[in-house]
């Protein structure tokens, strides 16, 4: 009997559920928040802000942007529900009926693709994009408004070339002319047997580029509001801050200038005043990597967001080392990554991690292990580093762990005597496993960048995962077995009989049986990483329904936190796409690789050279500023080396060392995060340990956990096997 399933999808079905979804699922969380209903507390990494902003504006122009921003943003966050039934459609239809599909993975990539674009204006209103506060955040309140005016003058520019750029790539999709009115329809469709029409997926392009030069014009008022309040009371120099915001007013005359010409002039050599279009066109690459890399440095530093900091320096060089025509290399180097497929687990892992967290799950992982193995010497730490090692498979995002954690077990060994060095060093240390530990966002990005299998990557990097666990976990052991007022036992009234231990591990039948289900399918090969993902949202779903937790309210917070992590990360994907793309086209790769090479180091010197650099930008960079600006770099250095082994050891395949110093990456990028003195963790921690824990205090607590990421680095270097045996395993 021929149980084979032959839906296509209908086009017109595909626009309308993406259209009507959205207003039917708004309906029903006014509905419920009518009648009372609150969603679950979340931790505060998992936070959506919708709260209103300091300095929201009076003016009804202004509050009419934020509420487009707010509303196109939940628009599209509801779409990530849609995913979830598509996958598990794409999975059952495949295994149960035989009937793979292609229009499923198409239809899915491109409607996230168009989230991303459109959700960028949202991230900003609700401050999700990060920005390098090393010393933005220490100026005064007149200091960071004037950063801010003049720091806006590079975010127009990205978004205004963006959108310009980004209309003409949208209209040639639907017409052979440059304008949607023109003669000569074309219809531009998809290469696939589908045949979806492209020209709406260009045209978010557009949308997301209108709504963020909107939101930024919002936050623009704001600035200079704050600016006049503050400069009243600014105490020190007044003529610095106004020094800053006239360079910004001169800036932006100029951009208008320049705009000016291009769009008048553009064909002409003639100019109407002057031009800086190809000013730089002559300097060599050495001295325009010092240039970018100083003018990268002075803007983050100023405390712009990342995403729109490379975007717009992007866009600067290639209008002044090149020309205008180049500018439309914008859209080309974006859309690409909004037509990736592997980009889609991203939004979807981080969708299941936050309706795990609304399940309620994470506090009763860490009470279960707690009454497990609390009776140990150090056992509270031990949990701490073992819950934190499991949540690192149930949710993949970073940092969630570390605050989480730090809210729940922080208190608890506080509590009970535990050494504040210990207490936090195994927060922060277990807490950021999430790099490593599928399903992590970070191989997921990496593997695009670097054009590696995410199955492959995730299984290289599960066995360093519970390497460093483990050392985690025994060095605690350790020195609390030697000093017991390191880390004290659970008091004995606090401990439960085996009987009541084996009841409480019934509360995680259901979120541990989701993991394997999701890790097993990846690792079997019987299910992509995005349908995998697919399938573990609706088993969240499932097991927050078993909770009694799946509630309009939380899937509609869960769609909110989704939205903000993965607008931000995508945000900074796109405008460092650009950033990069240029210099590498300008031959900056190899002038790298030529100055590594040229140092006259061995394979592995080069290597200890690469780690070094990484932990040196982990120090100042977000992990996903340093994969996009690093690795297109390395990765092609890396893999043209020979690493046969060092003290008589094995060394590397040829094929398999992309794959080898991709987990080395993500060892790495963990160090990143407690190094001292503007690691991540560090501050994620502070964010919510009590006042008496100073910041000198969470330094020193990260300084042993660093050295053992040191030597479970040192160790997958001297013994590749640990990487590449399970991947081996696997894939042969």
């Amino acid at each position: 009997m021929n149980l084979e399933l032959n839906f296509v999808l209908p086009h017109w079905l595909y626009w309308s559920v993406l259209l009507f979804l959205p207003p039917i699922m708004m309906l029903m969380v006014w509905r419920s928040r009518r009648r009372g209903a609150r969603p679950t507390q979340s931790a505060e990494i998992f936070a959506h802000g919708e709260e209103a902003l300091a300095g929201t504006p009076s003016n009804p122009v202004l509050r009419a942007v934020e509420g487009l921003s707010t509303f196109t943003g939940t628009f599209v966050g509801y779409w990530s529900l849609v995913a979830v039934v598509v996958y598990t459609y794409e999975v059952i239809a495949r295994y149960a009926f035989n009937s793979p599909t292609n229009w499923a993975h198409e239809s899915m990539f491109l409607m996230f693709g168009m989230q991303y674009l459109i959700a960028g204006a949202y991230c900003l209103r609700v401050d999700g994009h990060v920005r390098v506060d090393v010393l933005y955040s220490r100026f005064g309140p007149a200091v960071t408004a004037a950063l801010d005016i003049l720091t806006s003058v590079i975010f127009y520019l990205f978004l205004l070339v963006l959108t310009l750029t980004a209309w003409t790539f949208f209209a040639q999709s639907l017409s052979q002319e440059q304008f949607f009115f023109a003669t000569g329809w074309s219809n531009e469709v998809s290469f696939t047997e589908w045949r979806i029409q492209y020209y709406p997926v260009k045209g978010a392009m557009v949308l997301g580029g209108v709504l963020l030069l909107l939101q930024g014009t919002v936050r623009l008022v704001k600035d200079i509001q704050a600016f006049r309040v503050a400069i009243r009371r600014h105490t020190g120099a007044r003529w610095p801050l106004w020094g800053m915001v006239g360079a910004a007013v001169i800036l932006g005359l100029v951009i208008l200038l320049e705009m000016v010409n291009v769009i008048v002039f553009g064909d002409s050599p003639e100019h109407l005043l002057f031009t800086l279009e190809g000013s730089l066109e002559d300097i060599g690459i050495g001295t325009l990597t010092l240039v970018m890399t100083g003018a990268l440095l002075v803007v983050l530093l100023a405390g712009l967001p990342l995403a729109f900091v490379t975007g717009g320096l992007g866009v600067l060089f290639i209008y002044l080392v090149g020309n205008h025509y180049m500018l439309n290399i914008i859209p080309s180097r974006i859309f690409p990554l909004m037509t990736d497929y592997q980009l889609s687990a991203i939004p979807l892992f981080i969708f299941m991690a936050a309706m795990l967290e609304k399940a309620g799950l994470i506090e009763d992982l860490f009470d279960v292990v707690y009454h497990w193995i609390g009776a140990l010497r150090g056992g509270l730490a031990v949990a701490t580093i073992l819950a934190s090692t499991l949540l690192a498979a149930m949710v993949g995002v970073i940092g969630a762990a570390v605050v989480t954690m730090g809210i729940i077990a922080l208190p608890a060994m506080l509590k009970r005597g535990y050494d504040p060095k210990i207490a936090l060093g195994a927060i922060m240390a277990g807490g950021t496993l999430g790099i490593l530990i599928p399903p992590s966002i970070l191989a997921i990005i990496y593997a695009v960048v670097a054009g590696q299998s995410v199955g492959e990557l995730y299984l290289g990097a599960l066995l360093p995962g519970l390497l460093l666990s483990g050392l985690y976990m025994g060095y605690v052991a350790l020195r609390a077995g030697f000093n017991p007022k390191l880390g004290p036992a659970m008091p004995r009234e606090e401990r439960v009989d085996l009987p009541q231990r084996l009841r409480m591990l019934r509360n995680m039948l259901a979120p541990i049986s989701l993991v394997v289900l999701v890790l097993g399918a990846i690792f079997t090969g019987m299910a992509t990483p995005v349908e995998a993902a697919g399938i573990g949202t609706f088993g969240a779903l499932v097991v927050a329904a078993l909770h009694g937790r799946l509630t309009w309210v939380n899937v509609h917070d869960a769609c909110m936190m989704t939205l903000k992590a993965t607008a931000m990360v995508l945000w900074i994907i796109f405008g460092a796409t650009v950033f990069v793309g240029f210099y590498i086209l300008q031959g900056g790769q190899q002038f790298v690789q030529e100055l590594i090479v040229g140092t006259g180091l061995g394979p592995y010197g080069i290597l200890i050279l690469i780690m070094l650099v990484l932990v040196l930008l982990g120090m100042f960079l977000d992990w996903v500023g340093i994969l996009l600006l690093a690795v297109p770099i390395f990765v092609p250095l890396i893999a043209g080396l020979a690493f046969e082994g060092v003290f008589g050891l094995p060394g590397v395949p040829p094929e398999k060392v992309a794959l080898w110093f991709g987990v080395l990456y993500l060892v790495n990028m963990q160090m990143s995060f407690l190094s001292p003195p503007f690691g991540y963790a560090l501050f994620y921690l502070r964010g919510v340990a009590p006042p008496h824990i100073s910041m000198g205090t969470t330094y020193k607590s990260s300084l042993p956990f660093l050295g053992l990421q040191t030597l479970g680095l040192i160790l997958c270097i001297l013994f590749p096997g640990i990487i590449l045996w399970l991947p081996g395993l696997a894939y042969g």
